[in-house]
């Protein structure tokens, strides 16, 4: 029974450790010139969402954070041994062509880890908010949601 409890406690204890950790890398890349476009994809949709829509949205993102992280580890890695390859010499066509499976493998388990997340932060936004980021991404900011004179 002790064993139990003590295991409990440490997997628990971990759990916690690892989303104060994502917290703090994400905050740090958030403020980072080279962030990843998906940090600086969150950070302009809460600048451009109404206060409420934005604590909402970032709530769900913050709270889901360290479980994408790894896969968001794994893509920069494959990207960057993709990026070696390129540039490789003498260049090797079999390795580059690995390299980029593994790269794009590695992104469709980022998009899979994500989704979920993003749906649900997306659920907390109000209709509002959710049409200013549609207006925002697709259109630069340019026309509202719903104006096609443009």
């Amino acid at each position: 029974m002790n064993k139990a409890v003590g295991l409990s406690v440490s997997v628990l204890l971990n759990l916690f450790l690892l989303a104060v950790i994502g917290g703090h890398i994400w905050r740090a890349h958030e403020m980072s010139d080279n962030a990843t476009p998906l940090v600086q994809a969150l950070a302009h949709a809460r600048e451009i969402l109404p206060p409420e829509d934005a604590a909402a949205f970032a709530e769900v993102v913050r709270r889901d954070w360290p479980r994408f992280t790894l896969a968001i580890i794994r893509l920069r890695r494959a990207r960057e041994n993709l990026n070696e390859q390129i540039i490789a010499e003498p260049f090797n066509p079999a390795a580059t062509r690995q390299a980029l499976a593994a790269a794009q493998s590695a992104r469709s388990q980022f998009v899979d880890d994500f989704s979920g997340t993003l749906v649900e932060a997306l659920a907390k936004v109000s209709p509002q908010g959710r049409n200013k980021l549609v207006a925002e991404a697709w259109l630069g900011g340019r026309r509202a949601a719903g104006d096609s004179t443009k």
